[in-house]
């Protein structure tokens, strides 16, 4: 099984999201109001940005638009990312995790690799954030070719799934369900900690990265936990799965005696040599509720196969 570490040399946790187009924007005004993270937003609608929530927004006229355009490569624009580098140079100074939401139009795939290149810089984990929906729609070739660009800047992707799988009952997307677990695994105090370094360790591996969040009760809660955690709209083949972080959240007796079969458990769906690293977090909850936040690094979805790199 894999072995709980502590890192003496991590970071205080400091996570980036920032949306491109309007499409993301919606998420961004969606971020539950207990994330201590900061959101971004780039847009090409003054009007849009105005009204929009977020700590930080850059509007990109028709001038920087064109420029942008017309530019074939990264070195092209140098100087448009010296502009994006000014305005957002405070948060990349600060940041640990970025996460960068994103189409797949030429235009908006090279302000993500602008600004995965300015986190990579920073020596934050730069990740994109590709809707399932966008893989789909622009063809194979042309998908492959747009993730081919990011992973320059990016060791790891996150496919997104359908925002109208809304959880209803907290009001807000399944994206920020997922960053919610994360950040509260990796931020708050645990009886086993895992930090900021442990995410970056498996992250690394790269490839497909997965988030799951999930919760079990009553007498199959073990099992519905991880099993909810690991639902998705897609497909997961885990065979090849090369990193896993797993947090166990509850009562403190339940989270102890559970977290070997929650982590044995999973341990038998990923490939042998896969590095795991696990953590416990302690709640309040009721004794007979358990739940568990998981990222995996070197996921396959037999569906998307070949629209990836």
């Amino acid at each position: 099984m894999g072995q709980s570490k502590k890192d003496t040399d991590s970071q205080k946790l400091k996570i980036m999201v920032i949306g491109i187009g309007e499409e993301s924007f919606k998420i961004l005004e969606s971020k539950p109001q207990n994330l201590d993270l900061k959101t971004l937003a780039i847009g090409y609608d003054k009007e849009r940005l105005k009204f929009l929530k977020t700590e930080k927004k850059f509007f990109i006229n028709d001038t920087l638009k064109n420029k942008i355009d017309y530019s074939e490569n990264i070195q092209d624009l140098s100087k448009v990312a010296s502009k994006v580098g000014e305005e957002f140079s405070g948060f990349f100074s600060i940041a640990n995790i970025v996460f960068v939401l994103t189409d797949l139009s030429d235009i908006n795939i090279k302000l993500a690799s602008i600004l995965l290149k300015l986190a990579k810089d920073s020596k934050a984990v730069p990740i994109p954030v590709i809707k399932a929906d966008d893989v789909l729609n622009v063809g194979k070739e042309i998908s492959k070719e747009k993730f081919s660009e990011l992973k320059k800047y990016s060791n790891s992707y996150i496919i997104r799934e359908d925002e109208q799988r809304t959880v209803f009952s907290r009001g807000f997307s399944p994206f920020w369900e997922k960053i919610e677990g994360l950040y509260l695994s990796l931020a708050l105090p645990s009886l086993v900690n895992i930090d900021f370094a442990d995410f970056r360790t498996v992250i690394n591996k790269g490839g497909a990265c997965y988030i799951g969040v999930g919760e079990g009760k009553g007498d199959n809660k073990t099992i519905n936990s991880y099993e909810s955690a690991l639902k998705s709209k897609f497909d997961l083949e885990l065979e090849d799965v090369n990193g896993a972080l797993i947090n166990i959240i509850g009562n403190k007796d339940l989270a102890l005696k559970e977290s070997t079969n929650v982590t044995g458990h999973i341990e038998e769906r990923i490939h042998k040599n896969a590095e795991i690293i696990w953590g416990v977090s302690l709640t309040d909850n009721s004794p007979d509720i358990l739940k568990v936040v998981i990222v995996l690094t070197g996921v396959t979805y037999p569906e998307l196969e070949e629209y990836l790199p």
